[in-house]
């Protein structure tokens, strides 16, 4: 199995503030790993620093056998790295279809010229972009809101546009930002079946920051758990469900009954 991605010593501050220190971690092709720790424990920090939001202070990100820290985020989603957010972040008054039709134009090949045109390429393009937008509107599905406005989709529904969205981009690892923020049990349930759908329908590699210590026990094979931007412990579920510095650390005395 090889290896997709690695990072050594990965470490940001922000003035005097260390907010991520020595972070190692990698990623098996084809895994689903988890990233778990308290809110401010750096767990987004990680993420930016993985997407090109941030440039790290010192360390090195190393993607499918490439060097890629402090590379442009447009550079990166070209290479094969998409990202969901917290925060949902559609066009709400674009279409679900055009939302993942934009999404597919980091792949397209036309020229300026093929568009202004109109030319035979533009025209074959624009024609599998919708095709092929509309089979994962399907595989998501999403189909039948393919013509509604983005905002008038249920809650749920927006967030497997969001992945949709990410996974027309064409990734080889999908960050997922907590996936399940504001989702019902039933909702957090669905979205379990359709993070491990894309996993094996798509070939993906997938790193997942969660809160709802449900779906990462139930979905991840392996678990990093950060506290006050420093690695704590990793492991298998199993192993970090019942490890004592993440129960102190951030699971607490109360959460113990949720992991057993």
């Amino acid at each position: 199995m090889s290896r997709i991605l690695e990072t050594k010593d990965l470490s940001i501050a922000f003035g005097g503030l260390k907010a991520v220190q020595n972070v190692n971690l990698f990623l098996d092709q084809g895994e689903l790993v988890a990233l778990i720790g308290p809110n401010g424990a750096g767990k987004t920090t990680v993420f930016n620093m993985l997407t090109g939001v941030y440039a790290p202070t010192s360390g090195e990100i190393i993607f499918d056998g490439k060097r890629i820290d402090g590379t442009a985020p447009h550079r990166l989603t070209r290479l094969g790295i998409a990202r969901t957010f917290q925060n949902i972040r559609l066009f709400h008054e674009l279409t679900v279809l055009d939302n993942v039709r934009v999404a597919y134009q980091v792949n397209t090949h036309h020229t300026f010229i093929d568009s202004i045109f109109r030319l035979p390429r533009f025209w074959q393009e624009e024609g599998r972009m919708r095709e092929e937008s509309l089979a994962l509107l399907e595989t998501m599905g999403l189909k039948q809101y393919a013509g509604e406005k983005a905002r008038n989709l249920p809650y749920g529904a927006q967030r497997r546009l969001e992945i949709a969205r990410a996974l027309a981009t064409r990734p080889k690892l999908l960050l997922l930002d907590e996936p399940a923020a504001g989702m019902n049990p039933q909702e957090t349930r669905e979205l379990m079946q359709t993070i491990e759908h894309v996993r094996k329908t798509f070939g993906l590699t997938v790193l997942l920051i969660e809160h709802d210590m449900s779906l990462v026990m139930g979905i991840s094979e392996r678990i990093y758990v950060l506290d006050h931007g420093q690695l704590i412990a990793t492991g298998s579920p199993a192993e970090v469900r019942t490890n004592p510095r993440v129960i102190e650390a951030y699971l607490g005395e109360v959460a113990k009954d949720a992991l057993a």
